[in-house]
């Protein structure tokens, strides 16, 4: 399996599991590719929202791309009736993209709020505005929300639609030229304003709530981050230092098993001269034998002439 692979795998996961499974993964990889997973990042849980839609949606992610094709050539032709056209599919797929990531997050264990949904739906105008944001994105690895595009939207005839549906602004009543009807109209419109008032109060303070709570995930991580790094460095001296003894114990394998054949073929050598030797060895151990066999008769023969010899010369010398 390639780092690809394992990086589509890692960028799968919830990202609370992310660093511990590509450690892991980095420990069991190839020399060569585990550099390149231990430089994964961690996504955010915008990302990893991202990455779960383009996973489980491709169509409507293929759709998103062609569409922003389209309206990227509307912009440059200045067609306004195509923009118009365009921009109600680009509302309709935005919000659809935005409550599919919604439902899949939620089935995933992972329910997304409405902070993480603007950050979803800015990478999506942002993947509409941009073709490397749109490429980005397809990959299915991206490790934190695109910034919303600037400059990117119809023209001011078309219909701008926002990140989020909004419910439509009351409108006034034209005022009556009968006086006697006028309080009432004015009350509720008074009372609506009230209401509308303290729904935006609500709306800033729940805001505030998201924004606190983000810092506080964001500071979380970023501690968790640090953390992780510094374990990782001491990971890869240690595993570094682990290596070179590795390295140190296989060349010495290599010295050792080069000599053990060394002094294998040298017995086998000297065992072949052994063989060679051993005939004529035996041969002139037979030879010295049989030489010494028949000196030990001739000097036999010696001693039997001298004793004859000697046996006559005594009765002459009686005479």
């Amino acid at each position: 399996m390639g780092w690809e692979e394992v990086a589509d795998q890692l960028y799968a996961l919830p990202p609370e599991q992310f660093t511990a499974a590509r450690d892991e993964a980095a420990k069991t990889a190839p020399r060569g590719q585990a550099a390149k997973i231990r430089a994964l990042r961690r996504p955010t849980l915008a990302a990893w929202a991202l990455n779960l839609l383009v996973r489980s949606d491709r169509d409507r992610i293929t759709a998103l791309l062609g569409l922003g094709e389209q309206l990227r050539r509307a912009h440059q032709d200045l067609d306004g009736r195509q923009l118009r056209a365009l921009s109600q599919q680009q509302r309709r797929l935005v919000t659809a993209l935005s409550q599919e990531t919604q439902r899949l997050a939620a089935e995933a264990g992972r329910p997304v709020g409405e902070s993480v949904l603007r950050e979803v739906e800015a990478t999506v105008q942002a993947a509409l505005a941009d073709p490397d944001a749109a490429e980005e994105l397809a990959t299915g690895r991206m490790t934190k929300a695109l910034a919303p595009p600037a400059g990117f939207g119809p023209p001011v005839s078309a219909t701008v639609h926002p990140l989020r549906p909004r419910e439509p602004a009351p409108q006034r009543k034209a005022p009556s030229r009968v006086s006697a009807p006028a309080r009432p109209a004015s009350v509720t419109y008074l009372s609506r304003r009230a209401e509308e008032a303290e729904e935006k109060a609500r709306a800033e303070r729940e805001r505030r709530e998201r924004l606190s709570e983000a810092r506080a995930e964001a500071d979380g991580l970023e501690r968790e981050a640090r953390a992780a790094e510094k374990e990782a460095a001491v990971a890869e001296r240690r595993l570094a230092a682990a290596e070179d003894r590795r390295h140190e114990a296989e060349d010495r394998v290599r010295e050792l098993e080069a000599a053990l054949r060394e002094a294998r073929e040298a017995l086998t050598e000297a065992r072949k001269a052994e063989r060679t030797a051993r005939a004529p060895a035996r041969r002139a151990h037979e030879t010295a034998e049989r030489d010494r066999r028949r000196a030990r008769e001739a000097s036999a023969q010696v001693e039997r002439l001298r004793a004859e010899d000697a046996a006559p010369r005594g009765r002459g010398g009686r005479r």
